[in-house]
């Protein structure tokens, strides 16, 4: 409970601004009872802000990233093309151990080589998709009819020999009304500052959940196979022609059989034929789809890189992004976003030759899309980490600017990112919230007791549009939003390795 003394939140601003820049700040804000002191040093926040506002490298590092390498799917020669540019661009800044570091064994990787899709009844017609991750190619072009299979996959057995050859829709048709309703792009005040409402119980763990994709995945391939169809047609189950999806994990490991073609759709067109068929009209598709599976390497790798503290070098304060992809886009928000602004926020600290007390690590994963694997895959790796990271700090939401970020259920978090947070409060960085958030790499770190945290960013249209979809691509990037943010994290990981004692665990 705040007592009666604390200063509202305008008349704080007010004061922060009007503090010199050159200053060092000692703020003093009462939560639960506590007061909790943070130092922070005006005069580097100032100069981090001139640097990242004004001499960004975001558009051209966005750039690189997304239109020259393009998608990186764990495992797919993009991802290694990645981890190679990313070590070498944080090398090119004097960063010291940067390192291309094996997280454990992923399984095979793979990349789509080609796709041609097109409708020939009822009307000839263009079919644009592409397959799903992790499954096979077509015997070359294959013209087959296209046959429901009622009752969802456990039911195909009953069909015997029916789908022999043919190209199958086992899921019902989605949907897809105009869009009535207007999106937030911008997060309102209100939300940032409501209360989370936390799902009671337990939340199943990771290592559960993805065996039991994977069993499921495992038990629908055998089906399938059994079921002799040339392939699966998906619709995307978004509006608008976007194709959206996903991958078939199962079929990472090696000595799983290589699933038939599975190809995703826009979600008009795959209604549109489900129509049909159900309704007595005969529908033939002709359809190529070249894939490639990669088996000289099951390892998957990190890029890794270092800003060496001064007088805690042993300490260190994380700063990280999952670098991999799908491959529908080319991963621009989900998450050559968050991997450049990571990268940025490394390369303005050296470029002002800031010197922090802890070491300063930058961390960009492989395996996120999977299974937060290349996070976790480090932490088991080295154990003795554990108890020298202060803090570790996430970005994986868009390209929306940061509002503010996650307490991930740490109170004595609230009042130290409240401060450090202060003086970015005229670019709209305004709240710590209360509760948690997943589904990302901090998990990794929260799950292992050290404190880990995913920024809040601005929607935009990340859930709407790019999210794992073909929309997923460089023209969709908010560039001066994530300018704003490479601003925000240089300063934050700044600030955490300078103070004096480490970041409170829960």
């Amino acid at each position: 409970m705040r007592t009666s003394r604390v200063v509202p939140l305008r008349r704080r601003m007010r004061v922060l601004l009007a503090v010199p820049m050159a200053a060092t700040l000692t703020l003093s804000v009462p939560v639960s009872g506590q007061i909790a002191q943070e130092r922070v040093d005006l005069s580097a926040v100032s100069r981090i802000r001139d640097e990242g506002l004004n001499h960004s490298q975001i558009p051209e590092l966005a750039h690189h990233l997304t239109d020259v390498i393009g998608p990186r799917l764990t495992g797919s020669s993009g991802m290694k093309a990645a981890n190679d540019w990313t070590a070498a661009m944080l090398r090119s800044w004097g960063l010291s151990g940067v390192a291309i570091e094996p997280w454990g064994r992923f399984g095979r990787g793979w990349e789509n080589i080609s796709y041609q899709g097109r409708i020939l009844t009822p009307y000839s017609q263009v079919m644009p998709g592409q397959p799903s991750a992790w499954t096979g190619s077509t015997k070359g072009s294959v013209t087959a009819p296209v046959m429901v299979v009622e009752g969802g996959v456990d039911s195909i057995a009953k069909y015997g020999t029916k789908l022999r050859g043919a190209f199958v829709l086992i899921t019902p048709p989605r949907a897809t009304p105009p869009e009535f309703k207007e999106y937030e792009r911008r997060t309102p005040l209100d939300s940032l500052f409501a209360p989370v409402h936390q799902r009671a119980g337990g939340q199943i763990g990771w290592d559960t959940l993805l065996v039991k994709i994977q069993k499921q995945q495992s038990h629908r391939d055998s089906l399938v196979i059994a079921a002799g169809v040339a392939g699966v047609i998906s619709g995307s189950g978004s509006p608008y022609g976007t194709i959206r999806g996903g991958g078939d994990w199962a079929a990472t490991n090696p000595d799983a059989q290589i699933p038939v073609p599975t190809v995703i759709i826009a979600q008009e067109q795959y209604n549109e034929m489900y129509r049909n068929v159900t309704s007595g009209v005969p529908v033939k598709v002709q359809l190529d789809v070249q894939n490639r599976f990669l088996s000289s390497d099951l390892n998957a790798y990190n890029t890794l890189g270092d800003i060496r503290g001064t007088d805690k070098p042993d300490e260190y304060v994380m700063i990280g992004a999952h670098l991999d992809s799908w491959h529908f886009g080319n991963g621009a928000t989900d998450n050559a976003a968050g991997s450049i602004v990571m990268m940025e926020a490394m390369r303005i600290l050296k470029t002002l030759n800031l010197q922090p007390r802890r070491t300063i690590r930058i961390a960009l994963w492989s395996g996120e899309e999977e299974g937060i694997y290349g996070s976790r895959g480090w932490i088991r790796k080295h154990p003795e980490m554990v108890s020298k990271v202060s803090a570790y700090l996430n970005l994986d939401n868009g390209t929306g600017k940061i509002r503010g970020i996650w307490d991930q259920s740490n109170e004595k978090a609230v009042p130290i990112f409240e401060q450090l947070l202060w003086p970015f409060k005229d670019l709209g960085v305004v709240a710590v919230r209360r509760g948690n958030t997943g589904s990302t790499d901090h998990v990794s770190f929260d799950d292992a007791g050290i404190p880990g945290f995913n920024f809040i960013q601005d929607p935009i249209e990340y859930d709407l549009r790019t999210h794992h979809s073909s929309n997923d691509v460089y023209d969709h990037l908010m560039l001066d939003d994530l300018k704003q943010a490479a601003v925000v994290v240089a300063a934050t990981a700044y600030e955490l390795a300078n103070r004096d004692e480490m970041f409170p665990r829960k």
